[in-house]
């Protein structure tokens, strides 16, 4: 199956999760939290980001044609792995340490682990997305990270 054909088929069954998802999101029960996104604000939010890329999947495939799939290098492979590894770490580490400094951690061996090496990169990215974050779910949310 040509690339193009098979990002449809991705992109369509992405769709099909999302509106599967939808569904069951529906079904929560919505309680007052005393914030104001509530506890299905995070999954909606998902599900539309998800869609829309889902859909930009199908477009570029149908605008750029047929092509031949590249499959990952080992090496790439073995990356791919230590992230996942990493984000169980990452998972591990979140209550005991809080969310600013598991989340730093993560994100600097992340970005090593791809092979950035410039220090402004290192520095300043995991500090501007982190914080931004950060200051977003307690500040614009109101909702509590450890």
């Amino acid at each position: 199956m040509g690339a193009s054909r098979s990002d449809i088929w991705a992109g369509i069954g992405l769709l099909a999760f999302c509106g599967f998802v939808a569904w069951r999101t529906l079904l929560v029960r919505t309680v007052a939290s005393g914030t104001i996104a509530g506890p299905v604000f995070v999954p909606w939010l998902m599900i539309g980001g998800l869609s829309l890329l889902a859909i930009a999947l199908i477009l570029r495939s149908i605008l750029r044609g047929s092509s031949a799939v590249e499959l990952p290098t080992r090496r790439t492979l073995v990356r791919m792995g230590l992230m996942a590894l990493l984000l169980v770490a990452y998972a591990a580490a979140f209550e005991p340490l809080g969310y600013l400094v598991s989340t730093l951690v993560t994100f600097v061996l992340g970005l090593l682990l791809f092979n950035e090496r410039r220090p402004l990169v290192l520095i300043l990215v995991p500090l501007a997305l982190t914080g931004g974050v950060y200051l977003g779910f307690t500040r614009l949310l109101q909702v509590w990270l450890p």
